[in-house]
């Protein structure tokens, strides 16, 4: 199973709040999922990596990925927060963020001929 079926189910789903649509798309997801692979896809619904028994963490803590899309686009970490609190989710404040992202300027002198 490629990867993308994956981020397209979970688009969708960010697209609606109706629990009946939530749920056709788990179970379309679910239904082209192999067997091998759909304990990996439910862990990944959930947030997780591995089952909470085994102690795996992702280890990336928000302020930390706050910190590095802050580095990367330009934007102070001041505003990336006040999206972050009114979106809710960081994911998509760090797309709202990288589309506002600064150009970098590599020369400090204009360009003469």
């Amino acid at each position: 199973m490629r990867f993308s079926e994956i981020a397209d189910t979970f688009e969708k789903m960010s697209a609606t709040t109706k629990r009946l649509e939530l749920t056709q798309h788990l179970v379309e997801l679910f239904q082209k999922t192999p067997p091998e692979i759909i304990s990996k896809i439910v862990y990944l619904i959930q947030g997780k990596l591995r089952p909470d028994f085994e102690g795996v963490e992702l280890g990336l803590a928000e302020k930390l990925a706050i910190h590095a899309l802050a580095k990367s686009s330009g934007i102070a970490i001041k505003k990336i927060n006040s999206v972050y609190a009114e979106d809710g989710d960081l994911g998509s404040t760090a797309a709202k963020i990288l589309e506002q992202k600064t150009q970098t300027t590599f020369l400090a002198q204009d360009i003469t001929a």
